[in-house]
């Protein structure tokens, strides 16, 4: 690939990176997919980016690299790796930012926006959200599940030009996207959804969907959203419970995105790296500021730091 300066980088190219990438190519936008896994990359420069599922099955010759050097600079960068790589991910593209560049953090957890911004600078930094689901099935291969709305925000709250222009873009690109007064407030509450379901889901390698009609794994999903809700009290995100609750129910419909297992579940079934200190430990910490007990989510916490450590002994 010759040296360019691509309209959108995504930074991050694994299932949800790769969706969102293939996306906004495939309706015209100049769309650069990067990521550090040789194989997927490889996979998709020779023989496009394989996709089933909701669609229909499609392959997408889209641009993809493992090497940012390759690029000048990048205007709109979207980061969707995983939280524990967003650092060295923001260092990596470090030289791609420009005046006008922007970054928007799609990721799960807490403090993404934050690393990001340490690294790039906060002015270049929004917040971002989606419950969109996709999965990787092997390297260039992904399947998709559904297509619902996407939100960014200004970390600071209210609604900006930049924003508006930005969803505005996305959405005309096939990806529905909104603009949000108070991103942080909707960051918490799709936290709250996956503090709900992720663990649970990985730990018993269900479905959401799967999770949520089994009586005792609904309780402890329930009882984790609790303490998560009181901890976001606690720091200022007023979260209306019963809004937080159809949330829930939503993503894990059957027939949608509920019929997908958790990103964190794909983890360690897949032997890698966890999310789990973003999504749970980030909000035992802050609970621990707060002085809000969270035995729920510290056992949660616990099992999955217990089998990320079964699979690093067994490599």
């Amino acid at each position: 690939m010759s040296k360019q300066d691509p309209e959108i980088l995504i930074v991050g190219a694994g299932a949800m990176g790769a969706l969102f990438g293939s996306i906004l190519f495939e309706k015209g936008r100049d769309v650069v997919l990067y990521d550090t896994d040789t194989a997927h990359i490889k996979a998709i420069q020779e023989n496009g980016l394989k996709i089933e599922g909701f669609g229909g099955n499609r392959s997408v010759s889209i641009p993809a690299t493992t090497d940012p050097g390759l690029l000048n600079s990048a205007e709109l960068l979207l980061f969707q790796c995983k939280a524990p790589g967003t650092g060295v991910a923001a260092q990596s593209v470090k030289h791609l930012i420009k005046e006008h560049s922007i970054c928007i953090s799609f990721q799960n957890g807490l403090g993404n926006e934050e690393l990001i911004s340490e690294e790039l600078g906060q002015k270049h930094v929004l917040g971002g959200l989606t419950a969109m689901a996709a999965v990787l099935l092997g390297p260039g291969k992904l399947k998709d599940f559904s297509r619902v709305p996407s939100h960014i925000g200004e970390m600071y709250g209210g609604i900006s030009e930049r924003t508006e222009s930005i969803a505005s873009r996305l959405t005309e690109s096939g990806l529905e996207t909104h603009v949000s007064e108070n991103i942080r407030y909707d960051i918490w509450k799709k936290l709250l959804g996956n503090i709900s379901m992720s663990a649970l889901s990985g730990l018993t390698n269900l479905t959401s969907a799967f999770v949520n009609a089994v009586p005792e794994l609904k309780l402890v999903s329930l009882q984790a959203m609790e303490e998560a809700l009181e901890v976001a009290k606690a720091c200022g995100i007023e979260l209306e419970r019963e809004s937080v609750v159809k949330g829930i129910e939503m993503i894990s419909k059957p027939g949608g995105t509920g019929d997908n297992k958790s990103s964190l579940c794909e983890d360690l079934l897949n032997g890698r790296k966890t999310e789990v200190d973003f999504i749970y430990g980030s909000v035992i910490r802050k609970g621990e500021e707060k002085q809000v007990p969270t035995p729920t989510l510290r056992v949660l916490h616990s099992l999955v730091k217990g089998v990320e450590a079964r699979n690093e002994s067994t490599v």
